[in-house]
């Protein structure tokens, strides 16, 4: 474990060592794992533990996790990112109870509570006259080639719902056909899985307009090369983008457009939810484009739709 120290001392290395990195070499993903890893080291700096043993952790009560928590809260964290760092918590004591190496989870639910966060579609998916400000300010974009990347990079976030890390590890390869249809393979996401998604034609002609501007200006377009690169003027030039890369991308045009939401490139995954199921798409079809593993976060937005589309107010009449 590279982020957090680990002292094997009074003989229980080994019975130190195996769980905690077992805890973390059994998440599907590497950027699980470094989450997990930066939650954790957050929390051992937060109780003043500097290397980790075990009788450490057997003397961690769920008063330091509420303390922790209540922290994180006056320092003005996010609710979703303080229940984050308790599920990080929650997991890594679940694993050290069924191992045997401690009685309770000190970071049960039960002992712990987290904070509600509002999952309501308000101030998570953009409008439709956001999302045409937007286009409009990509549209006005000088460069052709920045241009016609910014352009595909919109229209796979918003018909796709990809993650902006999905977004910047594609390669050309990964669009393939099947059958009459165009589909994205996306080798590397959130579930550690290979997954796919239909693209739309729309999609597929933003792209190719995007390909032949790479080709223009000297670019490779090799099927194995990284779909969207860096045209900054330093030296990732030529280089492929980041995930941060794509969130900055999209807050550009955002501030360009005088859209006064806090916009993010994850907004036009909540953006592309809501509209497919506005449009009439039902709930099981719109977790399977977006991959939830759990129906319940497609049904939220479902259910919400169904709140406006048939509200008591409607029934008001003066």
């Amino acid at each position: 474990m590279n982020n957090l120290p680990i002292v094997l001392g009074n003989g229980m290395g080994s019975v130190l060592e195996g769980p905690l990195q077992q805890f973390l070499s059994g998440q599907l993903s590497e950027r699980t794992r470094r989450a997990y890893s930066a939650d954790l080291q957050h929390f051992f700096a937060f109780i003043g533990i500097d290397q980790v043993i075990l009788e450490d952790l057997q003397s961690i009560t769920y008063e330091h996790i509420i303390a922790f928590r209540n922290d994180l809260a006056g320092r003005d964290y996010k609710r979703s990112s303080i229940n984050r760092k308790l599920a990080s918590l929650k997991a890594l004591f679940k694993m050290l109870v069924a191992a045997g190496h401690i009685d309770k989870n000190p970071a049960d639910s039960t002992l712990v509570r987290g904070y509600k966060v509002d999952e309501t579609l308000s101030g998570k998916a953009l409008s439709n006259q956001a999302l045409a400000k937007i286009q409009r300010a990509i549209a006005e974009e000088k460069n052709d080639l920045v241009r016609t990347r910014d352009s595909a990079i919109f229209q796979l976030l918003t018909f796709g719902g990809l993650r902006r890390s999905e977004v910047a590890n594609i390669t050309w390869t990964d669009i393939a056909t099947e059958g009459v249809f165009y589909i994205l393979h996306l080798p590397q996401t959130k579930s550690g899985m290979a997954q796919e998604i239909k693209l739309q034609a729309s999609v597929l002609h933003h792209l190719e307009i995007y390909k032949q501007a790479l080709l223009q200006s000297g670019y490779s377009t090799e099927v194995d090369v990284k779909i969207f690169i860096s045209l900054s003027r330093n030296a990732s030039r030529g280089k492929p983008l980041t995930d941060q890369s794509i969130n900055h991308i999209v807050k550009k045009y955002a501030r360009r457009a005088g859209v006064p939401q806090n916009v993010t490139a994850h907004m036009f995954r909540h953006t592309c939810c809501t509209l497919a199921i506005e449009g009439g798409a039902k709930p099981q079809q719109v977790q399977a484009h977006l991959r939830h593993k759990d129906l319940k976060t497609t049904m939220r937005y479902y259910e919400n739709r169904d709140k406006l589309l048939d509200n008591a107010s409607d029934y008001i009449k003066i």
